[in-house]
């Protein structure tokens, strides 16, 4: 057994938190704000039968998610399996060969800044498979693959300007608008990612080339099955699913006010052919880009997977084979997601924590940004999406301090993406150091500084902005 929780010591850490909210619900009451006062209710307790009972729902609350990461493993096994793939991650891997620098601070720009405007954040997850089989190939360090993807996409949370997961939720608890705070916003994105970035060139500095890195290692890795050698057809394919990808989940007309593509949809879904919208009947209920679910992405991944099977001449067994090999590999994967969701599920149903937030603020008589900011943290510590979290922490601080409460919403965004940094109920912070295989305590070691840094900044500006 001992043995078994040093191997797995991310669902460790994680099974340490989902008891230790449990144990909370046996010791402190349940709060929520009516209006302007606060409510205490009694202690309510997760019993044995309720501990279940949540581990096997989450599997019926959360059930996208899982699907999503095992069609990933799937998708880019087929990949993996095409030598055009291989060929395209070799080829960046060697035009990138000495200015390794430049590649991780692109590549980091680049995720953090999509996750600031793009509707659904797991849609750039599926971009991160793809860079680390190149960082695989230049034989960076582990720590280095791991910041520069998993990591930016919390930079990013940080300073959310227009992502609907993130903003989207501000705007109903709080009722601010998508501008509102932009340039606080931008500026709390930029000082994350220069801080964030010096960190992750220091180390790769330090790192690269020595013989005791512990290196990224492709989790794909597997042999060319497909006849075909040509890369181009691999490279338009994917070219293609990258721009559906990002044109499908941005706010288009929500924040940019463009209704090209809704109005494409329905002229297309409305044509007629013999006075019947045949092209309605056949595209059913497909919603316009800017509209997407992560399960429309989800269908296009699965579609191209067999496109490519037929274009790279993968044989039907081979298909199959490979598309398993990928559920295999990221199974471990979705019993993490599970466990970082049943943190969320107790600490959501069980609501202890608006009471803890209510004990913190209510130390001083008025609104105070450093406890404000703890507050944030602890909250966030249980949160592993940003619509529970602002339910409990947003609905408290609006009810209780109406007259900063939107100031506040930069508070909200940036302690959640701290706290994702670090928290095992953050669901893609165990997801990506099972990937690269890191361990809880060597990240911990590798980012508290930077932490540090950043609850300082937040309680700063949180301060000028509800002074």
């Amino acid at each position: 057994m001992k043995d078994f929780f040093k191997k797995n010591d991310l669902l460790k850490v994680a099974g340490i938190l989902v008891l230790f909210a449990v144990l909370i619900t046996w010791l402190i009451p349940q709060g929520y704000h009516n209006g302007t006062e606060f409510v205490s209710r009694e202690i309510t307790r997760v019993g044995i039968f309720d501990f279940f009972t949540y581990g096997v729902l989450g599997i019926f609350y959360f059930p996208v998610m899982i699907v999503f990461i095992f069609i990933l493993g799937g998708f880019y096994q087929v990949l993996s399996k095409t030598k055009g793939y291989q060929n395209i991650t070799s080829y960046i891997a060697k035009k990138f060969k000495g200015v390794e620098i430049v590649f991780i601070l692109l590549v980091s720009f680049l995720i953090a800044a999509l996750t600031t405007i793009i509707n659904d954040i797991y849609v750039v997850v599926t971009f991160i498979p793809f860079f680390i089989s190149i960082m695989s190939k230049m034989k960076l360090p582990k720590m280095t693959g791991f910041t520069t993807t998993f990591g930016s996409l919390f930079i990013g949370i940080m300073g959310a300007v227009y992502s609907s997961q993130v903003v989207g939720e501000n705007i109903k608890q709080l009722s601010v608008t998508y501008d509102h705070l932009i340039w606080y916003k931008l500026s709390i994105f930029a000082i994350a990612f220069i801080l964030f970035s010096v960190l992750n060139v220091t180390y790769l500095k330090r790192k690269l080339g020595k013989k005791d890195t512990e290196v990224t290692k492709e989790l794909f890795e597997t042999k060319v099955v497909s006849k075909s050698k040509k890369t181009w057809p691999v490279a338009v394919i994917f070219g293609i699913f990258a721009l559906i990808g990002i044109i499908a989940y941005m706010p288009w007309q929500q924040v940019f006010n463009v209704t090209i593509f809704s109005d494409i949809t329905t002229n297309i879904k409305e044509f007629l052919i013999l006075d019947e919208p045949l092209f309605g009947y056949i595209l059913g209920g497909v919603e316009p880009f800017g509209k997407w679910e992560l399960v429309d992405l989800l269908i296009v991944m699965v579609m191209i997977t067999l496109v490519i099977k037929v274009v790279c001449k993968i044989s039907f067994d081979d298909y199959l084979t490979a598309f398993g090999e990928g559920l295999q590999k990221v199974a471990k994967f979705a019993v993490l997601i599970l466990a970082s969701f049943l943190i969320v599920e107790f600490a959501f149903m069980f609501p202890v924590l608006p009471t803890i937030t209510d004990w913190i603020m209510t130390r001083v008589s008025d609104f105070n940004a450093a406890l404000a900011t703890l507050a944030g943290l602890v909250t966030a510590l249980f949160s592993s999406e940003y619509q529970y979290f602002i339910v409990l922490f947003g609905s408290y601080i609006s009810g209780a301090y109406s007259a900063v409460a939107k100031e506040t919403s930069l508070l909200m965004q940036s302690t959640y993406g701290i706290m994702g940094l670090i928290t095992p109920a953050s669901a893609m912070l165990l997801v990506g150091l099972s990937y690269l295989n890191i361990s809880y305590r060597d990240w911990f070691k590798y980012i508290w500084k930077f932490l540090v840094l950043m609850i300082v900044v937040v309680t700063i500006f949180t301060f000028h902005l509800t002074k």
